[in-house]
């Protein structure tokens, strides 16, 4: 016997019977071998002093390796044996699956949507399941309703697990809501056979498809910021849809790109590209799309769905960054913002009636009677009636000179035209009418909506004091306006 502790203990062995751990513990004459050490790692096994002659303690988790010794009694095999009771410390997801095999599945920026209410979520680990911990490790969360709203609700489901495919199988009790984002949570309180915690905390989101038969709202993005680093990005910061209820003919899904052009859904981008040439030529570069929204609507077959029989309402949230210095849409002023639907057979832009521009808020909504692809746009903003002229009177030597609030100006910085038109002609004269500048202002020159006169005529020589009359003009309308010059 001292030969066989000595190859244990020299060696690591295990005492195992065709690869199967024989109970908790074995004994054999003048020795016992315990499995005692759950979840320990290291190649060697550590004896300590048990019985008669000694115990024999030894690590799960790691696969057999190495030799097998067999006597009439016992069975021994070198390494460590995992196979029966886990694959290692690490407990981990490995895949998940949403909705039943053979069902149609929709996806919008990585996320699986339009599934249907009896969608089961099925998820695949790396080890079998403890199932006693599934209640306390597992969590559906309902995020958002139909409409839009954040609910953070938590929802009831069934489950069912498969110790051998180590997967476990999540359905709704009675049904998931229509057109709603879940959250399936996965947390360290979900444990393997051996005991091992979840990883990390894991999520797997899913919209349902839409129910016709009540009012929907959709979103992009579809996942809240505050849930996750949102899935939406580009020119705007949001949109939504809003369908009433008997809008859609079945139950669907409704998809949405943010760039048709590279990611089309069903409009060929050559139509879009000829459209944009075609807004370019007409409007300059006031006339860029600032975004481009395609929207389309699927049956559970995947068929693309035809006009809405009641209108739907899109709001997009353009922000506030969309016009900053140095953006492409630098030119463009929100209160011209409007929303435009591409007509398809003649590859156009054409206006929106109707478009409800709230500047205060950074939205635009247009009502549509059937889906196709959006683009908000401005155009030349054509309005003088805001123009002034400042300071007025202008007073380079006095008492108060300086450019400060309240201040009557300097040489060097002139008598500023603020809130111009994008295009205008800007044009003072004497008192008695006689005409002594001339400034045409456009917003791509520089300064948007503003231009500085020198105080000086056509000819270069500074005006005089006295009293002069200026007049803003677009092609839109114009204003008068009067001010004072003394040197």
């Amino acid at each position: 016997m001292r030969s066989l502790k000595q190859l244990l203990l020299n060696s690591g062995l295990l005492l195992l019977t065709a690869g199967i751990v024989w109970g908790n513990q074995m004994s054999g004459g003048d020795f016992i071998l315990t499995k005692d050490l759950l979840g320990a790692v290291g190649p060697s096994v550590t004896p300590t002093a048990d019985s008669a002659d000694y115990s024999l303690a030894f690590a799960w988790g790691e696969p057999v390796s190495g030799n097998t010794i067999s006597e009439p009694t016992y069975n021994v095999m070198s390494g460590y044996f995992g196979g029966g009771f886990g694959n290692g410390l690490t407990f981990k997801v490995l895949s998940s699956v949403v909705g039943a095999p053979g069902v149609k599945t929709f996806y919008q920026d990585g996320l699986q949507v339009g599934l249907p209410f009896n969608a089961p979520i099925t998820i695949t680990f790396s080890d079998q399941l403890n199932d006693v911990s599934i209640s306390s490790g597992v969590q559906v969360v309902l995020l958002t309703d139909h409409l839009g709203n954040s609910t953070n609700s938590v929802s009831s489901f069934t489950y069912v697990s498969d110790s051998n495919a180590h997967t476990l199988t999540l359905s709704p009790v009675g049904a998931w809501q229509g057109n709603s984002l879940y959250d399936v949570q996965l947390t360290p309180n979900l444990l393997s056979v051996d005991g091992f915690p979840l990883d990390t905390i894991h999520h797997i989101y899913f919209l349902t498809q839409l129910d016709h038969r009540q009012e929907n709202v959709v979103l992009d993005p579809i996942i809240p910021a505050a849930q996750t680093a949102g899935l939406g990005s580009g020119s705007i910061s949001a949109m939504s849809i809003d369908i009433p209820t008997e809008s859609l003919s079945d139950f669907s899904t409704v998809l949405l790109s943010r760039d048709p052009l590279s990611s089309p859904l069903h409009v060929d981008p050559k139509i879009i590209q000829e459209a944009n040439d075609k807004a370019r030529a007409a409007g300059g570069a006031y006339r860029v799309p600032i975004a481009i929204q395609e929207i389309t609507a699927y049956n559970t077959q995947g068929n693309l769905m035809g006009p809405l029989s009641k209108p739907a309402m899109i709001t997009l949230d353009y922000g506030t960054s969309f016009n900053a210095p140095g953006a492409t849409a630098s030119l463009i002023r929100p209160q011209t913002l409007s929303l435009w639907v591409l007509d398809t057979e003649h590859s156009l832009w054409v206006k929106m009636p109707a478009t409800q521009n709230a500047v205060g808020i950074h939205t635009v909504a247009a009502s549509v009677a059937y889906f196709s692809v959006y683009a908000l746009m401005g155009s030349p903003d054509g309005s003088a009636s805001d123009s002034f002229a400042f300071p007025v009177p202008w007073r380079p030597h006095g008492p108060n000179a300086g450019t400060g609030a309240g201040q009557t100006g300097t040489e060097a910085d002139g008598i500023l035209f603020s809130n111009l038109p994008s295009e205008c002609t800007l044009s003072i004269y004497t008192i008695s009418g006689d005409r002594v500048r001339q400034i045409h202002h456009t917003d791509t020159a520089g300064l948007i909506g503003q231009e500085r006169w020198d105080v000086k005529t056509t000819h270069g020589e500074p005006v005089a004091s006295g009293v002069y009359l200026w007049r803003v003009e677009s092609s839109v309308d114009g204003k008068n306006g009067k001010l004072m010059v003394i040197r």
